[in-house]
């Protein structure tokens, strides 16, 4: 029998089957790990959209806020805090939203965009309407507390998204805040100011004033006014003696007039 590198035929025959099960478990090492590198990749595309998908998608909430004007009053808000808009917003609240005070035709429940969806919320865009007042809210009964908020819209690429939130009005209660003053007190307090001035009859077309003014000098002033409480006083001691002749306040009032008599008599004899 013929031998290379004294191996027989036989035997070269073997090494080249191991040899070649050899390279062929090598590829199939090397495609498991290729596929498994291939679905690393993916995975990280796929999680990468994923997020910049999240990170620019629309994002509707519904939420309860302070009031502009005042703390006691709060508004229902629907806001797309979200980087793009938001199209056929539908919202629902369960359940149906209602005021401690309703007026008639203008109920909340009946607010357009509780009952028919909102063609389009752009970013940071918000829609308001006053819910309720705390204050009246705390007296009234059988009022809810609290809602299921079901939300569904779409984006621009045309998906659809369907989320729930529960919304709760008494998240605040017992709270304590500061009063802050706004650009609506500004107003409030303009109005006030321009209706007193409205009615103010020096600021009339033909309105005129009162003034009451003193052309006498200080010294004159001030004796006219002596002699003016010296009469005065005079007037009341007769009045005093007439209805009670004992009462104990004469001699004082009588001590009072002297001095001012002394007074007097000195300011005249310093004139002469």
């Amino acid at each position: 029998m013929e031998t290379f590198l004294n191996l027989s035929g036989t035997a070269w025959t073997g090494i080249y089957t191991l040899l070649t099960g050899g390279l062929l478990g090598v590829a199939i090492m090397a495609a498991w790990y290729a596929k498994r590198q291939w679905d690393v990749a993916r995975n990280q595309i796929e999680e990468s959209q994923r997020a910049d998908r999240e990170a620019t998608r629309p994002y509707v909430i519904v939420t309860i806020e302070p009031g502009p004007t005042s703390r006691s009053f709060f508004d229902l808000s629907v806001k797309n805090s979200g980087r793009r808009p938001a199209f056929e917003v539908c919202i629902s609240l369960e359940p149906a939203p209602v005021r401690a005070n309703e007026v008639s035709g203008v109920e909340i429940a009946n607010v357009k965009m509780l009952n028919e969806p909102i063609a389009m919320i752009a970013p940071g865009g918000e829609m308001r309407t006053f819910y309720d007042s705390h204050i009246e809210r705390a007296n009234a009964k059988d009022l809810p507390t609290e809602h299921h908020v079901s939300l569904t819209y779409r984006d621009s690429s045309g998906h659809e998204y369907d989320e729930a939130s529960l919304l709760d009005i008494d998240a605040l209660k017992g709270t304590m805040y500061s009063d802050e003053k706004t650009i609506h007190h500004v107003a409030k307090n303009l109005e006030e100011v321009k209706k007193i001035l409205k009615s103010a009859q020096v600021l009339a077309r033909h309105g005129g004033l009162t003034v009451d003014a003193i052309t006498e000098s200080r010294a004159d002033n001030v004796a006219r006014s002596e002699r003016e409480e010296y009469e005065r006083l005079k007037n009341h001691l007769d009045l005093v003696r007439q209805a009670t002749p004992d009462s104990e306040s004469i001699p004082g009032l009588e001590r009072r007039i002297a001095d001012y008599e002394e007074s007097l008599s000195m300011d005249t004899n310093s004139e002469l």
